[in-house]
């Protein structure tokens, strides 16, 4: 019974190990820059999230405000002046113009992409006793279990933010990037990790 819980807590354990080593981690993968004239760093941005469901869309574009707004700059999530995705272009821009905007970031889903690999089950230890006294020898094969396999999956989640500029006539993409999501596990996780990435990009790249 002893060896069969023993077992049972192995297994366990190196399937929760494997889980930890999934742990979601976000990185900007590409990126595009203007060639236009450089202008000073956005001061009030809006930003907006296209997402199907309320739910996501309003927890990234909080979380990815937050971001923003913890490194200079102010940043608005779009669900405070529009609950519904804008769909009118005419009340947008006067939206921008009368709360002082002077940039947009628009991010949107570009892919996903799951993989799944089998992982085989393995003795834990080699059946090599020699130099062993008696008690080592059957403490060693007590503690020898076999650990059973598993199924390993892998999700990449890429996203795509352009920051727009209002001060041309018609607005003007000054820069755009793809953050890469391995395994994300939550909505507010995966918003924070992207909100992250997007903004040392933009530090990075002193337009904010």
């Amino acid at each position: 019974m002893k060896r069969r819980w023993h077992r049972a807590w192995i297994a366990v354990l190196v399937c929760s190990l494997a889980i930890a080593a999934a742990a979601a981690k976000t990185k900007v993968v590409g990126t595009e820059e203007t060639k236009n004239l450089p202008e000073a760093p956005a001061k009030k941005i809006l930003v907006l999230v296209v997402a199907t469901d309320a739910n996501v869309r309003k927890s990234f574009e909080e979380v990815i405000a937050g971001e923003l707004s913890l490194r200079g700059t102010t940043a608005v999530a779009s669900t405070t002046s529009f609950p519904e995705l804008p769909k009118d272009r005419a009340e947008f821009e006067a939206k921008l113009t009368s709360e002082g905007f002077d940039a947009v970031t628009v991010t949107r889903l570009v892919s996903k992409e799951d993989k799944y690999e089998w992982k085989e089950g393995h003795e834990s230890y080699r059946s090599d006793y020699m130099g062993f006294d008696c008690w080592g020898g059957y403490w060693y094969a007590y503690s020898q279990v076999f650990v059973q396999g598993y199924l390993e999956s892998e999700t990449k989640v890429r996203a795509r933010t352009d920051l727009w500029r209002t001060s041309a006539t018609k607005g003007r993409l000054v820069w755009s990037g793809t953050t890469e999501s391995l395994d994300p596990s939550t909505v507010p996780q995966a918003a924070r990790e992207v909100g992250v990435a997007i903004a040392k990009a933009l530090v990075k790249t002193k337009l904010i």
